[in-house]
């Protein structure tokens, strides 16, 4: 059923130059995330679809687009990659869906800095980042679909948190520049730490138009499966390479023996009963390395060194994170999985009670980064074999009363997700400075602002 007909009739009449897609097998697939990944979610967002989809290339285009809106109460969901989890791309009401990804300009590099629009692919992003000797700090495994907005206002880390921490650590995010929802539309600049008041907010509170971010430099990486006769050894691994201060390093995932028969083309290298460490570490850390797998009882399972001719970028690091689950799922569509934050200090201590009290309903991987205190440590997004609604809840609830926090993926408000509990009265704030009539993703936030 549509909700806004005549007003977009008339919005499209008087704004023929645009973009406008409106054939329904389009409509459908753009009004999609990756929410399916959850199967609570799927059955809740199914049958939302937007009315309208338009593709602005510039930002005089997509103010005439929020003005309209704006203006006839339109509600607007904006889209990056549609890389997301929690169904933050989908909108609830109808209405219209904006596809930023063709605003992806580089604006400027200087001193470690670069500021780029929200519409650009992480991997295109880096190709331009590379050539001037810096890199991303921090990309998801859907870094090749992935936009810099999509990962700045859904994302929480990714392959690099293990030397930067998350996104939202001080100091990588420096400021953003956004557009209010208005008949008037503005142009907001934020330096950080306000900045971050838009960060992980479902797209609620504000267009982000551009993100001004600390860079890394630029490294050539090795790829390495390691395989372990049994977790403790893993486990063990695994930390003692994170915390290694001088083998830098760029990713650290562990897998249990239940998870690694899921990588088919790893499959190969790798025994039954093994547990798998994904490791990515510089062409300078290879003898130290090995020595350190040995020490542990460890082994080589595969190896791509940098500048190989085969090499291709970050073929592992599309295995880990929420890759993880994608290839899960491709094999076994009864699983999906959670998200969890370890107490640091207790980690193995609190893997093993989940251990002992769920048995093989809970699928163990982990990824190891640095935290916002920068301690290593490590965050789980396991597997979970699926019979019911009630029983998964019965499963995040042991989490909880053994003190791992969850992230719920299984629901689309911040207040239950990501951001569990009171709402930070900073987001609401935002949201009502910028987007004063409540047309922005409108659903995603329970809390009456």
């Amino acid at each position: 059923m549509t909700l806004h007909t005549e007003s977009l009739y008339a919005l499209r009449n008087a704004l023929p130059q645009l973009n406008w897609i409106t054939a329904p097998v389009h409509l459908k697939r753009l009004s999609r995330d990756f929410h399916w990944f959850s199967p609570v979610l799927k059955r809740q967002l199914e049958d939302k679809v937007a009315e309208a989809v338009v593709c602005p290339r510039n930002e005089d285009e997509l103010r005439l687009v929020v003005a309209g809106c704006a203006m006839a109460g339109i509600p607007l969901t904006v889209r990056g990659g549609g890389t997301g989890n929690y169904g933050q791309a989908v909108p609830l009401e109808g209405g219209v869906v904006i596809d930023m990804t063709a605003l992806t300009s580089l604006r400027w590099v200087k001193d470690g800095v670069a500021r780029a629009q929200a519409g650009i692919k992480l991997a295109a992003l880096d190709a331009l980042l590379k050539p001037q000797g810096w890199a991303l700090r921090c990309v998801p495994s859907t870094y090749r679909m992935a936009t810099l907005g999509g990962l700045f206002c859904g994302g929480f880390g990714g392959v690099g948190s293990i030397a930067y921490g998350p996104l939202g650590a001080t100091g990588t995010i420096l400021g953003v520049k956004l557009m209010t929802i208005e008949t008037e539309p503005r142009i907001v600049e934020l330096r950080a730490p306000e900045a971050m008041r838009i960060a992980h907010a479902y797209g609620t509170n504000g267009i982000v138009l551009e993100i001004e971010l600390a860079l890394a430099p630029a490294l050539d990486w090795d790829e390495y499966v390691l395989a372990f006769p049994d977790g403790e050894r893993a486990y063990a691994f695994a930390h003692a390479l994170a915390s290694a201060p001088a083998i830098p390093k760029n990713e650290v995932a562990l897998f249990a023996d239940t998870v690694a028969p899921y990588f088919s083309k790893l499959v190969p290298h790798v025994s039954a009963g093994e547990h798998v460490v994904v490791a990515v570490t510089t062409p300078q850390s290879r003898e130290p390395l090995a020595v350190l797998a040995a020490e542990h009882g460890g082994r080589i399972a595969w190896q791509q060194n940098s500048g190989e001719e085969s090499a291709t970028q970050y073929t592992l690091l599309e295995y880990c994170w929420n890759h993880t689950t994608l290839h899960a799922l491709r094999d076994d569509k009864a699983l999906t999985y959670l998200q969890t934050a370890y107490e640091y200090g207790r980690e193995h201590e609190q893997l093993h009670a989940i251990a002992r009290e769920a048995g093989d309903e809970v699928l163990m991987h982990l990824e190891f980064i640095r935290d916002m205190q920068g301690r290593v440590t490590c965050v789980g997004l396991p597997l979970i074999r699926f019979t019911t609604e009630d029983r998964l809840r019965e499963l995040i609830e042991l989490h909880r009363a053994l003190g791992i926090k969850v992230n719920d993926p299984h629901v689309f408000t911040l207040e239950d997700g990501k951001h569990a509990g009171a709402l930070d009265p900073t987001i609401l704030d935002a949201k009502r400075k910028y987007d004063p009539a409540g047309l922005l993703n409108p659903g995603k936030i329970r809390t009456v602002f």
